[in-house]
């Protein structure tokens, strides 16, 4: 969920942030730009999504992310917006795969059922979370906030993986 905020915000609110910062970018390929990568990601990455630890993708996901949202936050032009969009696929694209097959794997052949369905609430959450959030930020606080702001459901993130680490959840 919390990795789904900032995706779905963005996926909101790029066009209006950059058009209410002035900035001449080419907004429209940021998706098909995040989609090739992801693509790309995930073949290269098969083989060690059964190798390596959540913990492993957490990192490199929180470090994605919050290069995405430093990229989106500081952009002027196409560069950085690409950017983003590359750190975007290797943030939320590839933990919306690990997410849901690890907690496959944590629940047990037992209640697989039932981990899928709570991958999808938290998924279902993040999509819904991302734009109202979004929309508050967009709306009420500076828009040299947007971003650093989102950028907060990454530390969150962490925690929660900690303390369920520390429950012996992973």
């Amino acid at each position: 969920m919390l990795f789904a905020i900032p995706y779905c915000a963005t996926q909101s609110f790029i066009v209006g942030y950059t058009e209410a910062r002035g900035l001449h970018v080419s907004v429209g390929l940021f998706f098909p730009l995040y989609a090739a990568v992801l693509l790309v990601l995930r073949l290269c990455l098969k083989s060690l999504f059964d190798k390596l630890p959540f913990k492993v993708f957490q990192t490199g996901a929180s470090v994605c992310m919050l290069s995405a949202v430093t990229c989106l936050a500081l952009m002027r032009g196409d560069a950085l917006l690409f950017l983003a969009a590359a750190f975007m696929a290797g943030s939320y694209g590839i933990m919306s795969s690990v997410c849901q097959s690890t907690a496959m794997l944590v629940a047990g052949p037992e209640n697989r059922g039932l981990a899928n369905s709570t991958y999808y609430i938290g998924f279902d959450l993040g999509m819904m979370l991302g734009p109202v959030f979004g929309g508050l930020l967009f709306g009420h606080a500076p828009l040299g906030m947007f971003y650093p702001a989102l950028s907060l459901a990454v530390p969150a993130a962490a925690a929660v993986y900690i303390i369920a680490a520390r429950r012996g959840m992973f």
